[in-house]
C-alpha cells in the first residue's frame, strides 16, 4: 500500500518545475490543484499526476481555471487519462464561468495507447469547441506543441507564445525534411506569430503582466486617471496609426494583438474612459494603405474575440481598398468572410475616418458601424481622387503638357467637390465631422450613450 505522504512526495518531485512555474504567475497561495493523484501505469513506468497539473487560482484578482501539461513526466505526453484530467478542467471553467488557461509543453501522443490517445485528442477539441465563444480561452506555447494538440490555437482567443516555444502539427524535423525548410524556424513563435497563430509573445518577464492585460478586457470597465475630455495633440489628416491610437485612447492602455501579422493593419484592446474597447486601425503608410487576405484574417479573428468578450469595436480607418494581387480568388474568400463577420457582429461599433475611406475600404469597415465619424480634411469615395480624374477627364490629361501634374490638379479638384468629408456628411452618411483633436471627445460621448 502507497501512503499518501509517499504519493505526495513523489507527485511534488515529479511536478516540482511546472508548478512553480504556475505559482509565479498566479497570485501568491492561490493555485488548488484538481485531479493531483490520477496516474496511469505500463510496462515502462508510472506517470505521476498523469504529466499535467490542473486546477483552479485567480491572476491578478480574476479567478481562472487552468492546466499545465509537465514536460517532466513521459514529455508532457497526451494520453487517455491525462486528456480526461485535461478535459475535466475545460468543462469546469464553463461549468463555474471562469477563464481557461492551457499551458503546452508537450511532445504530442502517446502512440502506444494507439486509438485511446486520439480519442482523448478527440475529447480536449470537442470541449474546446464548447468553451470558445462562452468563457475566455487563452492558450499558453510554453515550449514544445507538437501533433493534434496545436490545433487548439483556431479555438482560443489568445494564443501567448514564449520567445524559445515552438509548435507545429508534427515533428518539425519531419516537417523539414519534407519541405526543404529549416528546422529550428519551423513552429518558431516568430513565424506562429507573423502568420497570424499567435497572438502575443512575451517572456518569463512580461508573462504575467501580458496575462493581467488579456483577462482585464472581459472586465465591464476598469479604473483610468486619463481625463475624458483631454484634447488630442498633433492629429491631422494622415496621422501615423501608432499616433492617432496613442493619442485618442486612455493612456498606456492599448494591448496589441497579432502585432506581427498583416501590418497593413494594427488590431488590440484599449480603454475610454475606463470602458474596454476593441480596436482596428488601418494603416495607409503599410502595404500601399491596401487590405490583403491576410488583413482581412486578421480583422475577422479579432472581431470574432471582440463578439466572445463582449467588447465594443472602434475602427480606426485610413485605408484606399483591397490589394491587386495574383490570389484573387483567396482576397474575395477571406473579404467576403470579413463583411460577413462584420455584419453579423453582435456588439456596437464605431467608425473613425481618419485619411481616406475609397471603395471596399468604406462598404466593409464604415458603412456597417452604428456611429461614423470623419475628420476634416477626409476623403470618401468609390474610386481614389486621381484614379477618378484619370477615369473622367482623360481627354484633357492626355491634351496636357505636363500629364502627371495635370492629373494632380484635376484629382484635387474632383476631391474637393466629390469626396470631401464635409460634402459626404451633407449627404447624410456621417454623424459628424470633426476637428481631429476632438476624436476622443466624440468617441467617449458616443460610447457612453450606446453601452450605459
Amino acid at each position: 500500500m502507497v501512503s499518501l505522504q509517499n504519493a505526495k512526495t513523489e507527485l511534488a518531485s515529479a511536478n516540482k518545475d511546472i508548478i512553480e512555474f504556475i505559482n509565479a504567475f498566479v497570485d501568491e497561495m492561490s493555485f488548488v490543484q484538481t485531479d493531483a493523484f490520477m496516474c496511469s501505469q505500463n510496462e515502462f513506468a508510472e506517470s505521476p499526476g498523469e504529466g499535467v497539473v490542473s486546477g483552479f487560482a485567480s491572476v491578478d484578482g480574476t479567478p481562472v481555471c487552468l492546466f499545465a501539461t509537465n514536460p517532466a513526466v513521459l514529455k508532457g505526453s497526451i494520453g487517455a487519462l491525462n486528456a480526461k484530467k485535461i478535459t475535466r478542467t475545460i468543462n469546469n471553467a464553463v461549468r463555474m464561468d471562469k477563464p481557461l488557461i492551457a499551458v503546452w509543453d508537450t511532445s504530442g501522443a502517446r502512440i502506444a495507447e494507439g486509438v485511446d490517445c486520439l480519442d482523448g485528442y478527440g475529447d480536449i477539441l470537442r470541449a474546446f469547441t464548447v468553451a470558445y465563444g462562452d468563457i475566455p480561452v487563452i492558450s499558453v506555447i510554453k515550449g514544445n506543441n507538437y501533433g493534434i494538440s496545436s490545433f487548439v490555437a483556431g479555438i482560443s482567443d489568445f494564443v501567448i507564445a514564449f520567445p524559445d516555444a515552438s509548435s507545429a502539427s508534427a515533428s518539425p524535423l519531419v516537417i523539414a525534411a519534407k519541405t526543404g525548410g529549416a528546422e529550428k524556424t519551423v513552429g518558431s513563435a516568430k513565424q506562429l506569430a507573423e502568420r497570424g497563430i499567435v497572438t502575443n509573445i512575451a517572456d518569463k518577464k512580461s508573462f504575467k503582466k501580458t496575462l493581467a492585460e488579456i483577462l482585464s478586457i472581459y472586465s465591464a470597465s476598469r479604473e483610468t486617471s486619463d481625463d475624458p475630455n483631454r484634447v488630442c495633440k498633433g492629429l491631422k489628416a494622415g496621422a501615423p496609426v501608432d499616433a492617432v491610437i496613442k493619442e485618442v485612447f486612455d493612456k498606456n492602455s492599448f494591448l496589441a494583438v497579432r502585432e506581427q501579422f498583416a501590418p497593413v493593419v494594427v488590431t488590440g484592446f484599449a480603454m475610454l474612459a475606463g470602458i474596454n474597447v476593441g480596436v482596428v486601425a488601418t494603416d495607409v503608410t503599410k502595404n500601399d494603405g491596401r487590405l490583403s487576405s491576410d488583413a482581412c484574417v486578421k480583422i475577422s479573428e479579432f472581431l470574432n474575440v471582440c463578439e466572445n468578450a463582449e467588447t465594443p469595436v472602434v475602427f480606426i480607418t485610413d485605408c484606399v481598398g483591397t490589394e491587386i494581387c495574383a490570389d484573387d480568388a483567396r482576397l474575395i474568400r477571406e473579404m467576403s468572410n470579413l463583411i460577413y463577420q462584420i455584419n453579423s457582429l453582435d456588439t456596437d461599433m464605431f467608425a473613425v475616418v481618419t485619411g481616406k475611406a475609397i471603395g471596399s475600404a468604406y462598404t466593409a469597415l464604415v458603412s456597417p458601424c452604428e456611429y461614423k465619424i470623419a475628420w476634416e480634411g477626409a476623403e470618401i469615395a468609390a474610386l481614389e481622387s486621381e484614379a477618378s480624374a484619370r477615369l473622367m477627364y482623360a481627354d484633357e490629361i492626355k491634351k496636357a503638357k505636363d500629364k502627371d501634374k495635370a492629373a494632380q490638379k484635376i484629382a484635387k479638384a474632383y476631391s474637393e467637390e466629390n469626396s470631401s468629408a464635409v460634402l459626404i456628411a451633407k449627404s447624410g452618411h456621417f454623424d459628424n465631422v470633426i476637428e481631429p483633436n476632438h476624436t476622443r471627445q466624440y468617441l467617449i460621448a458616443a460610447l457612453l450613450a450606446h453601452v450605459e
